[in-house]
């Protein structure tokens, strides 16, 4: 019955009316707090990295006061480095949204304030990697020797990505059908990997630069 509670009391938490992050991370630390197992602790951190963004809405004002755009720019400074270090090696090595929200409360217990373990909760719960979701499979890696070398290999391949791209399309859905084409047609899957990021990169490199262009023209 306790866990049911403490469910629904999180779930409760996450409907509320706030659009303050750092209100948001300070009810949740609270609740958290209270709770004395530490399975349970993070059971419902889970809870709130996955459903963060679709839990049901409720009329509930959370009275937590939060950080001050002052506290919060300061725990930035000091903090954003090591959270970001620590968020994407726990995201990488994780298989599951328990495994995840072990390795956040690790660092939350990590640190000394409570100011510091409710940045540290919004900052997760805010960050890139939720609404959390497991993804397919391992990410591939590959040194820049060896990307290098596969396109060196495709050259054709290559060139033909790169070409696509450069062509004044009417519709992204134009644009990706060929591209999809030419990834179809690739058997070698480090290869078909190698295309796809070429493409990537190519792609942004595109987007910064009509985003100078942009700027220079006004």
């Amino acid at each position: 019955m306790a866990a049911k509670t403490n469910e629904d009391a999180i779930r409760s938490t996450l409907g509320s009316q706030t659009n303050d992050k750092t209100v948001m991370g300070q009810a949740v630390y609270k609740v958290l707090n209270s709770v004395a197992s530490p399975d349970d602790k993070i059971s419902l951190l889970a809870i709130c990295l996955v459903e963060l963004q679709s839990v049901e809405r409720n009329s509930k004002d959370l009275p937590n006061k939060g950080l001050t755009n002052e506290e919060w720019d300061q725990l930035t400074k000091t903090h954003a480095p090591l959270l970001d270090a620590h968020l994407k090696m726990s995201f990488f090595k994780s298989q599951s949204a328990n495994d995840f929200s072990k390795e956040i409360l690790r660092l939350v217990e990590f640190m000394s304030t409570e100011n510091e373990k409710t940045f540290v909760i919004s900052y997760a719960l805010y960050s890139d990697y939720i609404p959390y979701r497991q993804l397919p499979g391992t990410p591939t890696h590959m040194s820049n020797e060896d990307y290098k070398h596969k396109l060196r290999a495709g050259k054709d391949r290559f060139e033909l990505i790169q070409y696509i791209i450069a062509l004044p399309f009417d519709e992204f859905t134009e644009r990706a059908s060929m591209l999809l084409q030419v990834i179809d047609d690739t058997t070698d899957r480090s290869l078909r990997v190698a295309l796809l990021a070429s493409a990537w990169q190519k792609i942004e490199e595109k987007t910064v630069r009509k985003t100078i262009s942009t700027l220079q023209s006004k």
